[in-house]
């Protein structure tokens, strides 16, 4: 008779449900202070007729940049005490945070106060998403059959997309109800306050869960790390793994990701001078049509290979990147007027279309990366070590994307004709560098074995089997 104290399991689909709707709601969060930068610049930002935009992107960016940070102290709770608890964490600082954005007084009121604050929020933002996105992936893979991991966790992926779309939905549907000078006045704070109510529904989803049975056998085997920042930069052969993540995946992805949707958004209303509805329409279709394609390439990984994927999805941006762009410009201003003016329908589509393909181009490099990620570094520091690659890459690196290409267009004196495209070397030069990693350092991990079976004693089919039976 078998007296064996078995941990409670979750039911797979319950699993990739919880986590995908509470990383949905955290992109959601993080998107909306970067859609909503001209707003902010003009209520936190002293109103004295210049423009705020460039500063506004900076703080906002501010939250990528303090992401590696966010990831060691979350990748310390997530494997010393738990997945589960850690991402629970995660989700209560960012709704927080996005809530408190939603209720900052204008700079008229408080003066200097209302941009500090603004960047306080956002480097709570920052800290948030280090450890929610890592955990998500995580704890679904370490739920996940083997031979369907990039399937699983491609669910998480997507939650970029559809938390973009969602985020597109809530403010066209505000802007649409109200004047324009109401929005700007007061409009734009209802999609941060909006928040708490998806936050607090997502959170008590979670708490029902259990924790992941790859870590409780760990745990139960006594292997847990107990010190996990100090072991995933001492452990050998560790950093250089951490940066072959970096440069070889995360800090790519994360600047192709920008590129395709906030870059071009912004590119198609300050130089193409696109009408900000036409604007909000292309870019919440392309990313409708778009979303579908994170979790097939992830899925398409566990077949082929991640390496395969990644590199596709590189070599396609490094094409259409600089093409999708100046296609925007002939077909959306090809006079080059100064001012907002409205498109024909088929310019419309053209540019909808074009938009798409360099869409899918990046969810072919995002849609393995996570499942990539977490099959390189061992359970015992994963949740550490993913962590801080990934916000590393995809936030300090990556995530300022945004920001670089618009300072280099502010800051480099070239030809009129280059002005609009010149910040686009940013994004060029990281994909090139991927590219370059991926082919010579970057090793295939889509068999590797994610129980460290030989130090736990309980092998992949095992764990697989049960989470098959609960499907």
């Amino acid at each position: 008779m078998d007296n064996t104290i078995h941990p409670p399991k979750n039911n797979i689909l319950t699993v990739i449900i919880a986590s995908s709707a509470g990383t949905l709601i955290e992109w959601y969060d993080m998107f909306l202070a970067i859609i909503l930068a001209t707003s902010l610049s003009m209520n936190l930002f002293p109103s004295d007729g210049s423009s705020h935009f460039l500063e506004t992107l900076a703080v906002v960016a501010s939250s990528f940049m303090f992401r590696p940070i966010g990831s060691l102290i979350f990748g310390n709770i997530g494997d010393k005490i738990g997945r589960k608890y850690s991402f629970l964490l995660s989700l209560i600082l960012m709704g927080a945070s996005t809530f408190l954005i939603g209720c900052i007084p204008n700079f008229n009121s408080i003066g200097w106060a209302a941009p500090i604050l603004l960047l306080v929020c956002r480097l709570m933002q920052g800290l948030a998403i280090s450890g929610e996105y890592a955990g998500a992936v995580i704890y679904v893979a370490e739920h996940a059959p083997a031979n369907k991991r990039g399937f699983y966790t491609g669910f998480i992926q997507a939650t970029v997309p559809i938390g973009l779309l969602v985020c597109l939905t809530v403010i066209f549907i505000t802007r649409s109800s109200m004047s324009e000078a109401d929005f700007n006045s007061f409009g734009w704070r209802i999609p941060f306050l909006l928040s708490s109510v998806l936050v607090m529904l997502s959170y008590f989803a979670r708490k029902k869960l259990h924790e992941s049975p790859v870590f409780e056998e760990l745990k139960k085997a006594g292997k847990t790390s107990k010190a996990p920042v100090k072991e995933a930069f001492s452990t050998k052969g560790n950093v250089k793994t951490m940066l072959k993540a970096i440069f070889g995946g995360n800090a790519a992805q994360s600047s192709v990701m920008q590129t395709s949707l906030f870059v071009t958004l912004f590119f198609m209303q300050r130089a193409v001078k696109l009408e900000d509805t036409t604007v909000l329409l292309i870019t919440g279709v392309v990313t409708l049509f778009s979303a579908y394609f994170y979790q097939y390439f992830g899925a398409l990984s566990d077949r082929i290979g991640r390496k395969k994927v990644l590199i596709g999805g590189l070599i396609s941006s490094l094409i259409l990147i600089p093409t999708s762009f100046y296609l925007f410009m002939q077909i959306g201003n090809p006079d080059g007027l100064t001012e907002v003016h409205p498109i024909s329908t088929a310019a419309t589509l053209q540019i909808m279309g074009i938009s798409f393909l360099l869409s899918v181009a990046g969810a072919a490099t995002y849609g393995p990366l996570g499942a990539f990620m977490l099959e390189i570094f061992p359970t015992k520091i994963r949740y550490t070590s993913m962590g801080f690659a990934q916000n590393m890459g995809n936030g300090f690196i990556g995530g300022a994307t945004t920001f670089v290409t618009e300072f280099i267009k502010t800051s480099f004196v070239v030809s009129a004709a280059l002005t609009p495209f010149i910040g686009l070397a940013y994004p060029i030069f990281l994909v090139v560098l991927a590219i370059i990693v991926n082919v010579l350092f970057v090793p295939e991990t889509y068999k590797t074995d994610l129980t460290d079976e030989e130090n736990m004693g309980t092998s992949n089919s095992q764990i697989n089997a049960e989470n098959l039976s609960e499907i």
